[in-house]
């Protein structure tokens, strides 16, 4: 059994998120193997069927092997996945050159034999993914109503088997509060045309008690408030100045407006507040940092690193003053005076500048040009700081 992937955003730092994480996990685990037996059974018959129909093609098929004109495979090029083969005692020719015909597959055909490794892979991949995806959408529920409260006392989820899904009872324990609720684990398993497991986790609060007082079936925003003390607009303060603080453009998840695109594809565009490049869809600006908050994290990841924050930046205009050269030029016929930047020394090695930041000098081996000397832009390589 694969080990839970903690993706976690904000909830390893909260000591009761990291409890509940483990006792949800816990929950699944101890009813999963019926739903780990009923994937493993889906993707063997899979298996089954598809070895069955591999080898009726052997039989009756002939000449070369076909390719798909999309993809370029040639067909059955996945038997591996639900067949082995003995090569050890395959002839010398398939064994140097490989299959290349049907009649090269009917000369080792009775060295096929079938093999569920990959089926079992996965349905044990399927079923991580299902117990991950139970736990992280039912702790992001729990995580918005708790908010940063981590004075959970006990906590407790029992699950039985119910009108062909498992039904579940989540109780939460806090100092002077007490919530629970239904969550369920529904789910299909559709086989045609391949296995595709469908999983659903509602999770619905019932009832809650908080300093004393009885609340029945409170919506998640209403238990966050009861909880909290706070209302739902002193909620939306405090995101939106947590949100500034971490640098997201107030832009994000708003309305394009202006934008023209087709329904259901994306444009990139500038944002019109942070002037940021932001890619538009579903007729919404993408969540997004500003360009300020970008460069800051860069840096902080770079000196992270033990890399100068100025690394790949700009040189400061008044170092390459001099070193600006002018040149002609005949852009579309038309003749024109443009200014660069001289990359090179007398001895024909990249020049050296100091850099503001660390105080080494440091290799300029980029630059862009301009129409006017103030316009001309020479960039740092990317180096290190010396102690």
């Amino acid at each position: 059994m694969g080990k839970l992937n903690i993706r976690a955003k904000d909830w390893e730092k909260n000591p009761a998120l990291l409890r509940i994480m483990a006792m949800l996990e816990k929950a699944f685990n101890d009813v999963g193997e019926k739903i780990r037996k009923e994937l493993r059974d889906a993707y063997r018959a899979h298996a089954s069927e598809s070895f069955l129909a591999f080898m009726n093609a052997i039989r009756s098929r002939t000449g070369p092997l076909k390719r798909d004109p999309r993809t370029y495979h040639e067909e059955y090029s996945n038997w591996h996945r639900y067949a082995e083969l003995d090569l050890k005692k395959a002839p010398s020719d398939i064994r140097t050159f490989g299959i290349k015909t049907w009649e090269d597959y009917k000369s080792v055909a009775h060295l096929f034999k079938e093999t569920y490794k990959y089926a079992d892979k996965d349905a044990d991949e399927s079923y991580e993914h299902a117990r991950d995806s139970f736990v992280y959408k039912n702790l992001d529920k729990i995580s918005e109503v708790l908010g940063k409260r981590s004075d959970l006392k006990n906590g407790v989820i029992k699950f039985d088997w119910r009108a062909g899904y498992f039904k579940g009872n989540l109780q939460i324990y806090l100092q002077n509060a007490y919530f629970q609720g239904d969550v369920d684990i529904k789910y299909v398993i559709r086989t045609i045309p391949r296995v595709t497991p469908y999983f659903q986790y509602p999770l619905v609060f019932t009832d809650a008690e908080v300093n004393g007082k009885s609340y029945a079936r409170p919506s998640e925003m209403e238990l966050r408030n009861l909880l909290s003390g706070k209302t739902d607009e002193q909620h939306a303060a405090e995101r939106e100045a947590q949100a500034v603080a971490e640098g997201w453009c107030p832009m994000s998840g708003k309305p394009a407006e202006g934008v023209k695109i087709r329904y259901g594809s994306t444009a990139y565009v500038k944002c019109p507040t942070c002037k940021s490049g932001v890619t538009v869809q579903h007729y919404k600006y993408r969540k997004h940092k500003t360009l300020q908050a970008e460069k800051v994290s860069a840096a902080k990841k770079l000196e992270d690193a033990g890399y100068c924050s100025m690394s790949k930046e700009q040189v400061p205009f008044p170092l390459i003053e001099k070193l600006i050269r002018s040149h002609i030029v005949w852009p579309g016929g038309v003749e024109t005076k443009q200014y660069s930047y001289d990359l090179f020394d007398s001895m024909g090695k990249y020049r050296k500048l100091p850099c503001p930041s660390c105080g080494n000098n440091v290799v300029v081996s980029d630059y862009r040009d301009g129409l006017k000397p103030e316009e001309v832009k020479a960039f740092y390589q990317k180096h290190k700081i010396k102690k």
